[in-house]
Formats: structure tokens, sequence, C-alpha cells
């Protein structure tokens, strides 16, 4: 308000001394003037943090990696994107409370009281909205550690999907089927990420009462040699570990892939029906469970 009063001479020299439309025409200037600052801040929040977001990609870039542990880094434009739109929000919050003080400040209100309130009010709310409290300290914390990013495949729960949107109350994840779970940051207690790493497909196949087990481990171990990276979500060819259980009846044997992260659902399903394929070609007998039905006469017999 200091500033505006500089015009307070010119003004009453153009509209008199006693006149009070000089004092409402800088009080009307000054809180116009704070407005647009508080909406010009409030518009720059946003392409000045993604501005910076993309500095930070560039950086990123220019960091080498070996090629081993390329998917263990953490992609830094959905990092970016995640702590963007918090940040955004954030700031954004901050900017209109610092104005609205400064505002009422100016036109002669002790702010003070007001923010000596402000405190006692949000202490008394958090101990009413403890759940709430719990849930925003919860998303700052999932952001700040990178527990989960936009864009990522993890399990919570029962549920399984892609990270849609993290906010500071709620996350949102959406499956395969297009099923949408939102969840309260404060009800995650576990979360599963098939994003950060190459992940694994695992594959048992049981085979019932072969004349040789033996026989039947060399035909799969040459299945292993001639499937190689069949798909491309393959990094490493497929690996035969053997007989993983046996019984009088059948034996199971083990067949893993190196995928690429979160693809390892697709390569499981393919490598399943390929199996399937290989055994019927070469007669190995797949067990599975029978029922025989039999029809018993009256007496029993």
């Amino acid at each position: 308000m200091t500033w505006f009063e500089l015009l307070r001479t010119p003004l009453e020299s153009l509209f008199g001394t006693e006149s009070g439309f000089t004092s409402v025409l800088i009080t009307g200037l000054f809180l116009v003037f704070w407005t647009a600052l508080g909406l010009l801040l409030a518009y720059l929040a946003k392409p000045v943090i993604f501005r910076l977001l993309k500095l930070n990609i560039k950086l990123t870039k220019k960091i080498k990696l070996p090629p081993e542990s390329s998917f263990a880094v953490i992609d830094q434009a959905k990092r970016g994107q995640t702590v963007a739109r918090a940040l955004i929000n954030l700031v954004r919050i901050f900017v209109w409370f610092a104005v609205i003080m400064i505002m009422l400040d100016g036109i002669g209100i002790n702010v003070t009281p007001i923010l000596a309130s402000a405190g006692v009010v949000g202490v008394a709310i958090a101990f009413g909205t403890q759940a709430l409290v719990k849930d925003f300290v919860s998303g700052i914390f999932f952001i700040a550690e990178k527990t989960f990013l936009v864009g990522e495949l993890v399990q919570i729960g029962t549920f399984t999907g892609i990270v849609k949107e993290i906010g500071l109350r709620t996350t949102k994840i959406e499956d395969w089927k297009g099923a949408f779970l939102i969840i309260n940051n404060g009800n995650i207690l576990s979360v599963v990420n098939y994003s950060r790493d190459y992940s694994l497909a695992v594959v048992d196949i049981t085979l019932g009462n072969p004349a040789d087990f033996q026989q039947a481990g060399t035909a799969l171990q040459n299945f292993a040699q001639s499937y190689g990276k069949k798909y491309p979500e393959m990094v490493e060819p497929l690996m035969y570990l053997g007989m993983t259980d046996s019984t009088d009846l059948n034996a199971t044997f083990r067949f893993t892939a190196k995928c690429r992260p979160a693809e390892h659902f697709g390569v499981e399903r393919a490598l399943r029906q390929d199996l399937l394929e290989y055994c019927e070609a070469n007669r190995l007998v797949v067990s599975y469970n029978r029922m025989l039905l039999s029809k018993e006469s009256a007496d029993g017999k």
C-alpha cells in the first residue's frame, strides 16, 4: 500500500484534498494490482514447473547408464509429471493465501489474529479429520519416495492395473478390463510395482505318467533351446529349470523367461500355448484331472 500512497499527492491536486474519491481510488488500484499479480503467478505456476521438468529430463538423458540397469532407473518423465501436479496445486494455494493476507493488511485489517486463528483452526481440523490428514501425508510420501508413478503397473491388495493419477488424497488405478480403483492414500498398506525392473515369466507344465521322466525332460530342454527369444518382450532366451515336483503319477517341469518390465503376463500366455502344442506333437501326455462316472444297477452291481 505504501507505493500506492505516492499517488495521493497528484490525485489530491486533481480531485481536491477533501474528496474521498482519492482514498477509494488508491485502495481500488491496490486491490486490482494484487489480484492481477495473484492471477499471473497462479497462471505461471504450471508452465514454470513444467519448464523445470523438461530441463530435468534433458539433464537426466545426459547421464550414461550401463545397459543392465536401464530398467532399474526410474523414469524421470513419469516422476516429474507426478510431482508437477502436486506442486502446481500447492504453489497456487500458497500464492492466493499470501495475496489475500497482503490485501487485508493493505486496507488496514490486522492479519495477526487471522494467522493465529488459522493456526488454531488448523490444529482443530487436523484432530477432527485425522483420516484426511493421513491420506495427505501418505500422498506426500508416495510422491517423495517414488513408491509408484503415473503409467506404472502396480498391484495394491488384489487389484492390479496402471496408475492413472496420484493425488495428495487419492490414487486412481485402471486395470486391463477398464475398471477404476480409487483408493485413499492412507489405505494403501503395501504395493507391488511391476515396472521398476525386468519381469520374469514363469510357466509350469505337468506331464502325466510318461514312460521315462528323464526322456521327457530332455525333450523339454530341446524345446527351450529351440525357443530362444521368440517374442520381442523377451530380453533373454527361454530357460529350462528342470523338474520341480513329482509323484508316482506325474511330474512338473518349469520354464522361465526374462522379459521387459510388466510384460511377462503376455509371454506366459503365449508360452503355455506353445508348450501344449509341442507336447501334443511329441506325444508327451499333459496331466489333467479326470472324472469317471459309472452307472450302477438298482441292486448295487
